[in-house]
């Protein structure tokens, strides 16, 4: 009964806050229906999709590299990866998003040539260094560092014996790696990688900051004309509920994907409490 009276209590909060939201004379739902789907906005939500899947795609591949060397026997390599993920988890994203946008004005070129020679190529760092470029860099370099710990603490939670039963059996590290460690270790990665991934596409909203033209840059483009700020940003909103929704669904069915044989068997002798007395007794039996 009580449970109930919290729930009727916790709905007619909802209704209220709900309610008072929707009735508002301010909040004009015309200019939401107007510009939920316009033009302008859906450049954006693309532009805002292309970063994150670029970012994660970076990330991705810089946190296997920053797993590797975090756990390599080399303690030098151990140091570097060290040093590369803890800066760039103490340095918060808007400050790398800002360094990298204005890295021409401390390097005004960039390239690779060959030492006291005037062999090589070089290029104007703005020229290579977009502010779409300058973001994707920043964000996927900082996803990295986060993900390489991600990726670790999922090897790591793969017991060593099985590695060793399986070198034992003949396997090769390879074999070993992608049959025995990686489907255990996805298991282990796949829950925390899916939520930071689903923070990485909140985070793009930064890189409004520099005017790259993503959603929250579109939106804050149309208010700044019509001065709706609010309906343009429940705009903005609504399309980052729908991205994190996709994301948390895929999530979901990867974490079902790989988990599936794992759960326990409660036909197994071992697991079954009627089962148990007769295996106490038969073992009581060998003993005697």
């Amino acid at each position: 009964m009580r449970g109930r009276v919290i729930w009727v209590i916790a709905l007619l909060i909802l209704t209220y806050v709900v309610a008072g939201i929707a009735l508002n004379p301010a909040m004009r739902w015309d200019v939401i229906a107007e510009y939920i789907t316009a033009p302008l906005i859906l450049r954006g939500l693309w532009l805002t999709i292309s970063i994150t899947a670029g970012a994660a795609a970076i990330g991705l591949a810089g946190g296997l590299i920053v797993a590797m060397a975090r756990m390599s026997e080399n303690p030098l390599i151990r140091v570097i990866a060290t040093g590369y993920v803890n800066l760039f988890r103490a340095l918060p994203l808007l400050v790398q998003i800002l360094i990298w946008y204005n890295l021409g004005t401390f390097l005004p070129e960039l390239g690779i040539g060959i030492p006291f020679t005037d062999i090589g190529f070089y290029a104007p760092t703005n020229d290579v260094l977009s502010p779409m470029a300058a973001c994707l860099v920043a964000l996927g370099l900082n996803q990295s560092a986060y993900m390489g710990e991600i990726i670790r603490g999922g090897l790591l939670s793969v017991q060593h014996g099985q590695i060793e039963a399986a070198v034992a059996l003949g396997m090769t590290r390879t074999k070993v790696f992608w049959r025995v460690v990686a489907p255990q270790a996805a298991r282990s990665i796949i829950p925390p990688m899916g939520n930071d991934i689903i923070n990485l596409l909140k985070a793009t909203s930064l890189v409004s900051v520099v005017g790259v033209g993503d959603l929250m840059t579109r939106a804050q483009g149309i208010y700044a004309a019509t001065y709706q700020v609010i309906p343009l940003l429940l705009v903005a909103s609504f399309w980052y509920l729908v991205l994190t929704a996709l994301l948390a669904f895929a999530q979901n069915a990867l974490e079902r994907r790989f988990s599936a044989g794992t759960q326990p068997d409660h036909h197994d002798t071992r697991r079954n409490p009627k089962a148990e007395p007769l295996r106490l007794q038969i073992s009581a039996r060998e003993a005697v």
